[in-house]
């Protein structure tokens, strides 16, 4: 009798530690027969658009995207995800014990496509204080050409998605047409604060398009221009206000009522600002209460323009000029208004794209390009930019989209 209890119990305390090393195993545990230690392990979960691309892990292939590489010391790998044809991701990430690490890694295209979205010219483009939109000017060929007179003016771009019944509504629509008399090569765009009206502003006139029909004849709004402006700053000072006091942490509040320059990520868990829109940018994740800096750019002397954020709110835009200075560029405290057509030029520059943290810069684009004419498409899909082509039927500026996927 008492050798059969004794069996039991051991056969019980046998099933009982091979239950613990079970769920140590599980959790993630294992044994270090040099330092005769037990030690916790970590997971590296691993995603990449697009997937099916090789993970190296501290020099070595190690998986495929997406997938989960378990049991891994906690301390810095050094990660590597490279797929043909896509521009190679490297980050440095830390494992910790117990817990999984997410790597979300978007690929771009070493090669991205390039193609015209209009053809008869196109300058000032600026987007809506929405980025749901953006305003151009096709300049046209002259005001005694009946078909500069016909495609010539302002036009909007509507780039949201809509149902398909209504998918020609995302082609461009005039709001202006070209008119004897109005050179609007001479005017500056500024969106409202509710993306539904444009002020076109002349020499002589200043000029209140309604942005979803074509406007004839126009408003003339010269007599309470001061009037109107003054009710648009205060609406998109209130907001930003009311935006900037919702922040429950005192620092970034400070931080982000004291910036010259500041803007939200599309997705509203990330603040991009600078304190005099010039130097010093900075990127704080909301979510995880992490400050980021970025890399100092020549805003000052016209080198390069304000960082911006890709649609996705994982990724910034960062456009620099490689010869000759960024004319006028756009004011810090004016993100939604574009420069006078007359003093837009196509300069040599690069585009690039770099992940919040400012790791992961890539550059998509080195060509001519209007330096401050660069935006995201909202699904970030691609980006729009003023570009030509130097041939003797591409010449002149038009929109591009460079493709990101």
């Amino acid at each position: 009798m008492r050798k059969r209890f004794l069996l039991t119990l051991v056969t019980l305390l046998i099933l009982g530690g091979l239950a613990a090393a079970a769920v140590f195993l599980a959790k993630g545990y294992r044994l270090s027969p040099e330092n005769k230690t037990i030690f916790g392990t970590g997971i590296l979960s691993l995603t990449s658009t697009p997937d099916q691309a090789s993970v190296y892990i501290d020099g070595h292939l190690t998986t495929a995207t997406n997938a989960n590489v378990n049991s891994l010391e906690p301390r810095f790998y050094e990660i590597k995800i490279v797929k043909d044809g896509f521009i190679p991701w490297q980050k440095k990430i830390e494992i910790k014990q117990g817990l999984v690490t997410e790597v979300k890694a978007t690929l771009f295209p070493a090669i991205p496509s390039i193609y015209p979205l209009s053809f008869n010219g196109a300058l000032n483009l600026t987007i809506s204080p929405d980025n749901q939109r953006v305003a151009f000017l096709v300049p046209g060929e002259g005001e005694t050409n009946p078909l500069s007179i016909k495609k010539g003016g302002i036009w909007v771009w509507d780039m949201k998605e809509q149902p398909i019944a209504f998918a020609r509504g995302r082609e461009p629509h005039q709001i202006l047409a070209a008119v004897t008399g109005l050179d609007l090569t001479k005017a500056s765009f500024r969106w409202a604060p509710d993306s539904n009206q444009l002020l076109v502003s002349l020499p002589d006139k200043n000029l209140l398009l309604d942005a979803n029909r074509l406007n004839d004849p126009p408003k003339d709004i010269t007599a309470i221009l001061k009037a109107t402006l003054s009710t648009w700053d205060q609406d998109m000072a209130t907001t930003t206000a009311s935006r900037v006091l919702a922040l429950k942490d005192l620092t970034m509040r400070r931080e982000a009522s004291e910036a010259a320059y500041l803007k939200w990520s599309p997705d509203e868990t990330k603040l991009l600002y600078s304190r005099d829109g010039e130097t010093s940018f900075k990127v704080i994740d909301l979510t995880e209460r992490k400050s980021f800096d970025l890399s100092e750019i020549n805003v000052k002397e016209g080198r390069a323009t304000p960082y911006m954020w890709l649609a996705d709110s994982r990724h910034l835009i960062l456009t620099e000029v490689t010869s000759g200075p960024v004319v006028s560029p756009t004011p810090a405290g004016s993100p939604n208004t574009g420069k006078n057509v007359a003093e837009a030029e196509l300069l040599n520059g690069t585009i690039s794209v770099l992940e919040y943290d400012g790791t992961n810069t890539s550059i998509l684009y080195a060509g001519k390009v209007e330096a401050d004419s660069v935006f995201s498409w909202p699904d970030g899909s691609r980006l729009i930019i003023v570009s030509s082509i130097p041939t003797p039927t591409a010449s002149q500026p038009n929109l591009y989209g460079l493709n990101l996927k």
